[in-house]
Formats: structure tokens, sequence, C-alpha cells
């Protein structure tokens, strides 16, 4: 942590001392993303999942809850546009771990849902968010981590939505209870 708040305050000496420094959040949480980012690729690989990259993980964990979902409602789960979850459906689907079906009670609609090859993943996935989860850990206490997801989760809520944050955060305890609870099974 200390090479991090080194980094977050270099350029601030000398002649800016004494004036008021921007905050380094989010230099922090650049550097949070990006040591989070190489711990999924590597585990991805260790496990030998073709055709899984980071960005997935959020398509994966709501089909692993919903099993299948309308492409418009998974675009507004995860909060990406409909044509770049288009793109990553569509590499999913290449790879064989998910397939995409005409909506049977909305025929304009398209529908996603896991295959076979997908469900069996699902235990490397919880794993890998398990080992991200332990990474944070090893730096803060369970209450000091549950803080951090508050706070962030405020800060990605849009500002005139507040409610958001108590949704973001209440959705990433939802997501690590089921994986608990599958494991408890």
């Amino acid at each position: 942590m200390e090479n991090t708040e080194q980094a977050a305050q270099a350029g601030t000496e000398g002649k800016d001392r004494g004036r008021r420094r921007p905050s380094s959040v989010f230099f922090c949480a650049a550097r949070l993303h990006w040591l989070g980012r190489s711990y999924i690729v590597q585990e991805l690989e260790r496990a030998g999942l073709q055709g899984v990259v980071p960005s997935h993980g959020d398509i994966l964990a709501q089909l692993f809850s919903h099993d299948s979902c309308k492409m418009s409602e998974l675009a507004r789960f995860i909060r990406r546009s409909k044509s770049t979850l288009t793109v990553l459906v569509e590499k999913l689907e290449r790879a064989g771990y998910v397939q995409r079906s005409q909506d049977p009670e909305d025929q304009r609609g398209v529908r996603v849902c896991l295959t076979d090859k997908g469900r069996a993943m699902q235990p490397v996935v919880d794993s890998i968010s398990y080992g991200l989860e332990n990474m944070l850990l090893e730096r803060l206490s369970r209450e000091e981590l549950r803080t951090l997801e508050q706070l962030l989760a405020r800060c990605v809520a849009a500002p005139d939505r507040p409610e958001q944050a108590d949704q973001t955060a209440q959705a990433g305890r939802d997501s690590r209870a089921d994986q608990t609870d599958e494991q408890g099974a």
C-alpha cells in the first residue's frame, strides 16, 4: 500500500507544497482494477477456459443466477450497451458457453442461456470471485471491505439516483451469498 500512496503523491513535492492535492481515489481504483483483472486472466488461463475474458464476468454471474435472460435485461443488469453486450455474448457463444434463441414471449427479443459447457465453468468462476475477495481481505478487515463496497457503490451510482448505490452494493452481496449457498449445498 505504501508504494501506491507514494505513487499517488508523486509530483506533489517542492513548489506545490501546502496546496490542496487532488484525491488519489481514481488512481487507486484503477490500480485495484488492474490487480483484479490480472488475477482473473491468470486464473482463467490456469483453468484452461478458452475464449473467456474478464469482461464476460458480469454476464456469467447473471446467467449463473438466472439461467436465461433477455438480451435487453442482461444489458441493463450489467450496465453495458446492447451493442457491446452483443459482441461479448457472440464470443461466449462461439466458444460454446452460451446459446442465443428467439424469445418465445416476444418474437423481437433474443434470450441468452448457458449451455452445459457454460454451467460447468461455474465452480471456476466462483473460485476466482472468492480469490478476488480474499485478495482484498489480505489488506482489509471484513468490516472495512463492507464499508469500501458501500462507498464505491455510492461513487458509481447516478447522482440523481442514490438508491442505485444500495442496489449495487446489495447485488454484490447477493451474488456472493448465492455462491456461498451453492457451495454449502
